[in-house]
């Protein structure tokens, strides 16, 4: 067997620097992918956040109408007080995007910058609704397959 190149020992120097940050980058797609999952099978979404302007939420609203018309979705926002991204839905527990773990266990909590987890949330709302989500079957990965577990979700963000 020949020894590994030099060139390899450059591209890869440590397996463990490289794998801190994926794990963590996983689990909170795992969340964001629950929460979009919840808000997809709702009727109506209430985003709540100091600036709004910022999320635009107006036109998230369109892009789901667009990609899914059958998918009967309002998406609103209202101003707020508080320090991150609130996102309430009708028929299920929502989601907090902030630093501050909130105190219902039932709510998906994604710590972290608030503005590009939204960013993240969004375009993973829009993926999942092209790909026909909640209609169609396995389009939104095995984790949807089975019951979200939001305790483990937050022992292994802390």
């Amino acid at each position: 067997m020949a020894a590994p190149s030099a060139e390899r020992a450059e591209r890869y120097p440590s397996s463990v620097a490289l794998h801190r940050r994926p794990v963590r980058s996983t689990i909170e797609a795992a969340a964001i992918s629950e929460l979009a999952r919840r808000a997809l099978r709702s009727k109506g979404v209430v985003v709540r956040h100091h600036n709004l302007i910022a999320l635009d939420i107006d036109d998230l609203s369109v892009k789901i109408t667009d990609l899914a018309p059958g998918v009967l979705l309002g998406v609103v926002g209202e101003i707020s007080n508080s320090k991150g991204i609130v996102i309430d839905i009708m028929n299920s527990p929502g989601g907090v995007l902030a630093n501050e773990e909130p105190g219902d266990n039932r709510v998906v909590w994604i710590p972290g910058d608030c503005t590009s987890i939204w960013n993240r949330f969004a375009d993973t709302v829009l993926r999942l609704a092209a790909a026909g989500y909640p209609g169609c079957v396995g389009c939104a990965g095995p984790a949807a397959e089975v019951p979200w577990n939001e305790e483990a979700s937050r022992q292994r963000l802390r």
